[in-house]
């Protein structure tokens, strides 16, 4: 311990250089040309690679059998399968990824309208201008199913529990409704739709409904009975009409007529 921590003093407390150069001249090249190869690491340059598209993919070839499939070509180094966010299903269509892109190339070919279990799949080699950076985004993830569903039940349910969440969801959805139903009446539509019920309103609508029967007891009493008319139909004589009224006036013309003639 003693001697390291002499050193480390006469070093000047600074680490020790671990990229060191044959010739000390070019230490600064050397240097330079390490940080390249760190970066292109880091970065994930994928020089010299290539990467295919496969769609028309069977149930039941998932991850692990392609990888375990296309392995026979060559290396593998990415593989990603397009998957359904809600219910993680598989799309049908997948991108993977090879060590060198004339391994990439004969895989096209050979694989292209390729029979597998009564699917005819199709294989297309896909050009560096072709290839975004978040293709791959997520490969390196093991497959876990979404549980997205469950929650959202998980979440719906326990509103039962909390009585005031309850009151107060239900508040927002009269509110909802009410502006709904406003917005239909500017619209010009008279339309009363069963929905959600207020019980705020609803105990005024009863409370108006009790006071107007009361309300017209009232009235009935106050008013006195109205005297019926008595039916003077039969009483009352024809009324003449305009054919009555010349059948008299003819009648006497013609036993004037007679008399003249006697």
């Amino acid at each position: 311990m003693a001697s390291k921590r002499k050193r480390a003093a006469v070093d000047g407390g600074k680490k020790p250089k671990l990229e060191l150069a044959l010739d000390s001249e070019k230490q600064a090249e050397f240097e330079e040309k390490v940080k390249e190869i760190k970066a292109k690491a880091v970065n994930g340059s994928r020089e010299g690679r290539g990467v295919i598209y496969l769609k028309h993919i069977p149930h039941g070839f998932y991850e692990p059998q392609m990888k375990r499939f296309f392995s026979q070509f060559g290396t593998v180094t990415r593989l990603r399968l397009s998957r359904s966010k809600k219910s993680g299903n598989s799309k049908g269509f997948a991108y993977i990824e090879f060590e060198f892109e004339e391994v990439a190339k004969v895989v096209a070919e050979t694989m292209n309208n390729y029979l597998m279990y009564h699917k005819l799949l199709k294989c297309e080699f896909i050009p560096k201008e072709r290839i975004w950076p978040d293709l791959f985004k997520g490969c390196n993830r093991m497959f876990k199913k979404p549980i997205a569903h469950k929650l959202a039940l998980e979440r719906h349910n326990s509103l039962a529990k909390n009585p005031e969440r309850m009151e107060k969801s239900r508040k927002k959805l009269i509110r909802k409704q009410k502006r709904t139903k406003n917005r239909l009446r500017a619209m010009g539509i008279d339309w009363e739709f069963d929905g959600y019920s207020d019980p705020e309103a609803d105990s005024k609508t009863d409370d108006t409904a009790e006071a107007k029967p009361e309300q017209a007891k009232e009235s009935d009493e106050a008013t006195p009975p109205k005297k019926m008319k008595k039916d003077n139909k039969e009483s009352s004589p024809p009324k003449k009409t305009k054919k009555d009224s010349e059948d008299k006036k003819a009648v006497p013309l013609r036993r004037q007529r007679k008399t003249t003639k006697n």
